[in-house]
């Protein structure tokens, strides 16, 4: 994922490729004051895509009828790609990071089950529970990356490859677990055969898979077949954007829906408070507290609502958690890094 990092910023850090890898030459992390204007300002394209999918199919610029197979695209080729190529070429020695590991696996798994303990409680729909659990889990990868290699360096960047080569296959498999088991209508049968056979034909699932066991058997994979996957991984987090806007109806957004607002607090206030209350009682280090805080703090992944929409779950109301998400991230992001160079300091 360093390697993707650079490609997203090649132009700002003099990446050059070598042997088919990115080679990033050690960029010098930003200064502390610049960290929260780049948080902020990783946000506005994100959202400006989001915007532009909405427009596009609002506008008729892209006919509604070909949003499936766009969604189709994304969910089949382009983000298996990505997951792909950045778990194969992460770094998987633990080490050091086994607290680091830890905290983030903890806040994550407790953002999670309160929001599915709500969700039952409260009396949702299953399709609206899977997809709650979904926005208050999943996190943008890729934003993370962009903007901890602006704000922190190789070192957090490094550790952030190590953690998503992990985090993001139990991610996949937790939403198709909650997906399967909350659909509308009564439990399957067979529920534990069905799930298996989901996470079995899951493309994310199996890219990741894939990832780890190129990654772990040494194979240096060629030029000729990693470059094509790095262009279709180039493409995954725009298209996933385009769809998400595709999807927003404007007036489910201007509603007072406590499932909503809750699907926001839990993913931009409350994770990365557990994180931040683990890290500081486990003395992890400056960087890795900030690195934790910007992963636990950042809004939601575009993949969740295709996820959504390929397995049953309440898609629009993902959209609409993971837009105000966004939005919002725009304003709490830089807040939570402020208080990471608060603690580190």
């Amino acid at each position: 994922m360093r390697d993707l990092a650079g490609l997203i910023l090649g132009d700002r850090h003099d990446v050059s490729f070598r042997c088919g890898r990115v080679y990033n030459p050690a960029p010098k992390a930003a200064s502390r004051p610049e960290v929260p204007m780049s948080a902020a300002l990783s946000i506005l394209p994100v959202i400006a895509l989001v915007l532009l999918g909405h427009l596009a199919r609002r506008g008729g610029l892209i006919a509604a009828a070909s949003w499936p197979g766009i969604e189709q695209l994304g969910y089949r080729v382009l983000f298996p790609a990505i997951l792909l190529t950045s778990i194969y070429r992460s770094d998987l020695s633990l080490g050091r990071l086994g607290p680091y590991l830890g905290a983030l696996a903890l806040a994550f798994a407790l953002t999670g089950g309160l929001a599915l303990l709500w969700a039952r409680r409260s009396g949702q729909s299953g399709p609206r529970a899977s997809s709650l659990f979904q926005g208050a889990l999943r996190f943008n990868s890729l934003l993370i990356l962009a903007v901890a290699a602006q704000a922190f360096g190789p070192a957090a960047l490094g550790d952030l490859a190590v953690a998503f080569a992990f985090l993001i296959p139990a991610f996949n498999i937790s939403a198709i677990v909650a997906l399967t088991l909350l659909s509308e209508g009564p439990r399957p049968t067979g529920a534990a055969r069905r799930i298996g056979a989901e996470i079995g034909r899951n493309p994310m699932v199996l890219s990741c898979l894939a990832g780890l066991a190129l990654n772990l058997s040494g194979v240096a994979l060629p030029d000729w077949v990693m470059s094509p996957l790095d262009w279709l991984g180039q493409g995954a987090l725009a298209v996933g954007l385009l769809a998400v806007g595709a999807g927003i109806e404007p007036a489910r957004l201007w509603q007072r829906d406590p499932a909503l607002w809750l699907g926001v607090w839990l993913r931009l206030a409350l994770c990365p408070v557990i994180f931040l209350g683990a890290a500081l009682a486990l003395g992890l280090p400056a960087g890795q507290l900030a690195s934790g805080l910007l992963a636990t703090a950042a809004p939601g992944a575009p993949v969740g609502y295709i996820l959504a929409r390929q397995m049953g779950g309440d898609a629009d109301f993902y959209a609409a958690i993971f837009t105000w998400q966004t939005v919002l991230a725009a304003l709490s992001l830089p807040l939570w890094l402020v208080l990471a160079g608060f603690f580190g300091a």
